[in-house]
Formats: structure tokens, C-alpha cells, sequence
């Protein structure tokens, strides 16, 4: 019996330690024990182009997708992760031409380009600092401020996507 305990003993001790390190979630996120907080700043808008509620509405999502998906509590300042994030691009361009001699858009794509610099308190392996692009198309026969709305948002769903993945699923 004393025997069976030793073995048993031995056995749990190594998954002790490897718990206290990581956490894990259902989402499939990947954070350090340690951390209880984040931080998502005040996000800078430099893009040409100014949507003036995309900077407000995209720090709201990502904080709203932290704040569900992980054990996180936010806060304003010094939270053991930090995203500094800068909206650089803006833009919305033709995509598919059609016609012959009078060539016209027959479909247009915003883009939303932005810069993250992503800080880890526990885990400065997992910092960064990238880019990431998302995209929406719609077609040149809709007036681009009628659906400008549910692109902004389509976007804004996608990137929070990407930077949540990148920061604390690790993808």
C-alpha cells in the first residue's frame, strides 16, 4: 500500500507544477496563471480616412471578446496584458472591374489595416508587435455609406478575432 502511494505521489507532483503555469479555457485560450488583468488602451486612429467611431467601437469589442472568453478583468492601466493598438489604414478600393470601353466597379472591398503592440507581464515570449488586415466587399451599386456600418463591424469582429487568437490562443 505504502508502495502504491509512493508511485501515486510521484505521479502528481509533475502535473501539480504544469498546472500552476498555464491556464486553459474552453476558448482555447492560453494564459499565464499570474495574470488577472488586461489593459486595452485608447486606440489611435492615423488612417488617412477617418471612420470617427471605429476606434471607440473596436476597443470596445476587443475588451467585450477578453472579458467573455477569458477570466480577465479589465482595467485602465498596467493590466498584466497590455494592447496598444493603431488603426494605420482606412481604405476602400474597386476590386472587380466590368465593361468594355466604359469599364465600372462591379464590386468595391474596405480594408481596415491596424498595428498591435502586444505586452505580456508573466510571459514576454509571447509579446509582440505585427499587423494585422481584415476585408469586406460589397457591390458599387450600394451607397457606400448605407453599408459602411455592417462592414465596420464585420471587420471589427474579424480583427478582434485575429489579435485575440494571436495574443492569448497563441495561433
Amino acid at each position: 500500500m505504502l508502495k502504491v502511494l509512493k508511485y501515486f505521489g510521484l505521479a502528481i507532483v509533475p502535473l501539480i507544477f504544469t498546472a500552476c503555469t498555464v491556464s486553459y479555457s474552453f476558448t482555447g485560450a492560453s494564459i499565464p496563471i499570474e495574470a488577472k488583468t488586461f489593459t486595452v488602451r485608447k486606440i489611435d486612429n492615423v488612417a488617412p480616412t477617418i471612420n470617427p467611431t471605429l476606434a471607440n467601437d473596436m476597443q470596445l469589442a476587443l475588451i467585450d471578446r477578453m472579458l467573455t472568453q477569458t477570466r480577465l478583468n479589465s482595467v485602465d492601466f498596467n493590466g498584466d496584458l497590455i494592447y496598444d493598438i493603431t488603426i494605420t489604414d482606412y481604405d476602400v478600393k474597386p476590386i472587380s472591374i466590368s465593361g468594355g470601353e466604359q469599364s465600372v466597379a462591379s464590386e468595391n472591398r474596405l480594408t481596415i489595416r491596424v498595428k498591435v503592440k502586444f505586452d505580456n507581464r508573466y510571459d514576454p515570449e509571447s509579446s509582440f508587435e505585427r499587423t494585422f488586415s481584415q476585408y469586406a466587399d460589397y457591390t458599387s451599386d450600394s451607397n457606400f455609406s448605407d453599408v459602411e456600418s455592417g462592414l465596420v463591424q464585420t471587420i471589427i469582429e474579424q480583427l478582434t478575432e485575429d489579435i485575440f487568437n494571436a495574443s492569448v490562443v497563441n495561433w
